[in-house]
């Protein structure tokens, strides 16, 4: 091979460009893998997150308890008077919810759900159960021994305290001369 033509097939570094597009193809689809690994496990937990929300909306033992556990909320503000009769009706009713969202607490905390649909659609209700049964679950704990009791969806109504949903925009997005 003539000298000349052996600089020319050298490209960058000492190899040459037919290595250096090979590497750079492969590169490529190794990230482009990486986020088609990624984005279909953003839409994983979406979906699980509406299978969720459907299944707690078809679930008619949730549904009445539910019911029973608001009425409660609204008459007395409060269940810690209920933790004396931990075998009554009305605490095996908050028990059913307040297990209900433990579960989906922890499933947002392992990244199993998507916290910001499930947030968007019940964060009223988590927090007017929350407000109505921290004092339960404190009596409960103490009474049982049991410190970790509910602990997930302590750590979510905290998480949502610090930042509550906010209001939604009605401006379009090409409206940039209107206000939020």
């Amino acid at each position: 091979m003539d000298p000349q033509q052996i600089v020319k097939t050298i490209g960058w570094l000492g190899e040459t460009w037919g290595f250096w597009i090979q590497t750079g193809a492969f590169v490529l689809s190794a990230a482009a893998a990486v986020a088609v690994i990624y984005f279909n496990g953003r839409q994983a937990r979406k979906r699980a997150t509406i299978d969720l929300m459907l299944h707690q909306r078809n679930n008619q033992q949730l549904l009445q308890d539910t019911k029973v556990v608001w009425t409660l909320a609204d008459k007395a503000k409060t269940f810690a008077s209920l933790a004396a009769n931990p075998n009554s009706e009305e605490c095996t009713c908050i028990f059913r919810v307040l297990n209900g969202y433990e579960f989906v607490a922890l499933g947002i905390r392992k990244r199993a759900f998507d916290e910001n649909i499930y947030k968007m659609s019940q964060f009223s209700n988590v927090m007017k159960v929350w407000k109505a049964s921290d004092g339960f679950i404190r009596e409960v704990r103490s009474a049982e021994n049991k410190p970790t009791l509910f602990q997930e969806i302590e750590w979510l109504v905290a998480r949502w305290e610090r930042d509550p949903i906010c209001n939604v925009s009605h401006r379009r997005p090409w409206q940039i001369w209107k206000s939020d």
